[in-house]
């Protein structure tokens, strides 16, 4: 299908989730959601960044407003597949992502400086829809956009490849065949990355999360609906601060992360650790059953948690 969605204005909210909460929640999940169409899906983002990574530098520093430029690509590498340009920019705790659709060899020049009109004609599309959509108003618009950020950032090279299997889910249809909430969910495993600025023969994939865990992603355009924050609390998944990008940049670089990140980071653990506190309550050497009054609190920390944290670190 050649149509895509090249804007997107929403909250995100991501949770590292270990093995066991990864089954819990996806059997919570069930009754309200499914995986979509697509199914699991291999997606690779190319992180392109100045030589001196300050765009990374810059967003693991917690300002109010941050942005990332990369390529993606969906399934096997496929010369005449699109490859989707994307700027994500974060201000405040909201994501705006904007995107368009161009050849590979279109997509490179665009983001070396070549004008979008004078790439995408030089290297059109295949797909005919996509190439014709390729040149919309629209997409003209967000080509500058893309083009105004390679030039305040330039020059930027590839920096960094993502490697991830995605499973994105959908919530259900309703008796009229709508959906019921407006909530997208993505569970990311199996993540690798790849330092394109490591010398050649030093580039292999790299596992960036151990063994069974994933970084479950919520996609909200307001408020979580109640029964998703009643699956994870009972799941015990609390937000975190995880950016593919960052996490492997400092990985890279045997660096320290910055002093923003890693308070928030230790906000984030200390809250996890109330929570798990909140929940032992020794009697007798004998865990009690939690009441209905402390897991209504605990959904409306965890509802809190979601809506308030404006710096939790978004996408790859």
């Amino acid at each position: 299908m050649a149509e895509f969605t090249g804007t997107f204005e929403r909250k995100e909210v991501k949770y590292r989730l270990n093995t066991m909460q990864v089954r819990a929640i996806k059997q919570a999940l069930s009754a309200h959601m499914a995986p979509d169409e697509y199914g699991q899906t291999s997606i690779t983002s190319v992180y392109y960044d100045t030589p001196n990574c300050d765009m990374i530098s810059r967003s693991l520093e917690k300002p109010l407003y941050k942005e990332k430029l990369r390529l993606r690509t969906y399934g096997p590498r496929n010369a005449s597949a699109p490859v989707f340009v994307e700027l994500k920019k974060k201000h405040e705790g909201i994501v705006y992502k904007r995107r368009i659709a161009a050849s590979e060899p279109a997509a490179r020049l665009l983001m070396v400086g070549v004008p979008y009109e004078r790439a995408i004609y030089r290297h059109p599309l295949a797909d005919e829809a996509f190439e014709a959509d390729s040149r919309s108003a629209r997409n003209l618009q967000i080509a500058e956009e893309i083009a105004a950020c390679v030039r305040r950032n330039g020059p930027v090279l590839p920096s960094m490849a993502i490697l991830v299997e995605r499973v994105a889910w959908a919530p259900l249809l309703d008796a009229r065949g709508a959906e019921a909430e407006g909530v997208r969910i993505t569970f990311d495993e199996r993540i690798r990355y790849r330092d394109l600025f490591a010398p050649e023969g030093k580039r292999a994939s790299v596992p960036l999360l151990a063994a069974g865990e994933a970084i479950m992603e919520v996609k909200v355009p307001g408020a979580y609906p109640l029964w998703l924050v009643r699956a994870l609390d009972d799941c015990g998944a609390y937000p975190t601060s995880f950016s593919k990008y960052g996490e492997a940049y400092l990985a890279c670089e045997g660096k320290a992360a910055p002093k923003a990140y890693r308070e928030q980071v230790a906000f984030d653990e200390a809250m996890r650790g109330e929570q798990e506190r909140s929940r032992e309550c020794p009697q007798d050497g004998h865990l009690l059953e939690l009441s209905s009054s402390t897991r209504a609190a605990d959904a409306a920390v965890a509802n809190s948690l979601a809506s308030q944290l404006p710096n939790i670190v978004i996408g790859a």
